[in-house]
């Protein structure tokens, strides 16, 4: 029974780290210390139409596709900087070996979604930070 349990559980998380028939992209999470260089599963998100969108126009490389990257990014940034002191505190629980570096952690994702080639699939290191508005973003542009 016990090895079942087990067995369902695996499935289950393998299941979350993959695209599912609605074609959304997921966003795995993960995170290291500065000192060490092994990345650790913090978990995972579901995209939506947006995240999809920008997947296909990056996925397919044309004109704008560097741009749809950066917004990706962007993205889990501002996800990760709203839950940020809750996620590293659940973080530093499940890995303790993390709660010595626990302000100076580095986060990075992989990108599940059908049709990326491998160099797509790799890790992109973020940096949580606030999501601001169009009008803030012009503004950070020219030094205000």
């Amino acid at each position: 029974k016990k090895q079942r349990e087990m067995r369902d559980m695996r499935e289950q998380m393998m299941d979350a780290q993959t695209p599912g028939a609605d074609g959304f992209p997921v966003f795995n999470l993960f995170i290291r210390s500065p000192r060490g260089n092994m990345w650790y599963p913090c978990g995972s998100f579901k995209g939506d139409d947006r995240s999809s969108s920008l997947c296909n126009s990056w996925k397919d490389g044309g004109l704008l596709s560097g741009t749809s990257k950066n917004q990706l990014d962007a993205g889990v940034a501002g996800s990760l900087f709203r839950d940020q002191s809750q996620l590293k505190e659940t973080i530093c629980r499940a890995y303790p070996q993390l709660r010595k570096s626990k302000d100076q952690l580095e986060f990075g994702y992989k990108l599940a979604y059908d049709g990326l080639n491998e160099e797509q699939t790799k890790m992109s290191l973020i940096t949580p930070k606030e999501q601001k508005g169009f009008i803030d973003g012009i503004k950070s542009a020219f030094g205000q």
